[in-house]
């Protein structure tokens, strides 16, 4: 099946050095299972975790207006609050990339 569109948000972070990985993998799973599955646009997530404890997700998105419009919408719900409260914000960084179909 051929990707005709695809819009990727990738953050890098590490968590505060007072939560675990079961926390956070919890806080993840509640993402997962809440209103992201039916944001117009979403395609999925997947999480990467580096040796020296640093986490990188992957969001895939039909587009950035669908991705953009999502932003917004996660930091008011009760697991993006959640999220944000584990990350170690002075780590994180976030690029955004298009698919390029040559």
């Amino acid at each position: 099946m051929e990707v005709k569109s695809q819009y990727l948000e990738v953050v890098r972070f590490k968590l505060k050095s007072n939560v675990t990985t079961e926390q956070f993998l919890n806080t993840e799973n509640d993402i997962r299972k809440g209103a992201i599955k039916t944001q117009a646009g979403y395609q999925g997530r997947d999480i990467y975790q580096d040796t020296d404890g640093s986490w990188l997700i992957i969001i895939r998105w039909d587009d950035k207006a669908s991705a953009d419009a999502w932003t917004p919408i996660f930091m008011t719900l009760k697991e993006g609050q959640a999220f944000g409260g584990l990350m170690d914000f002075s780590s994180a960084r976030q690029e955004h990339y298009t698919l390029v179909n040559p």
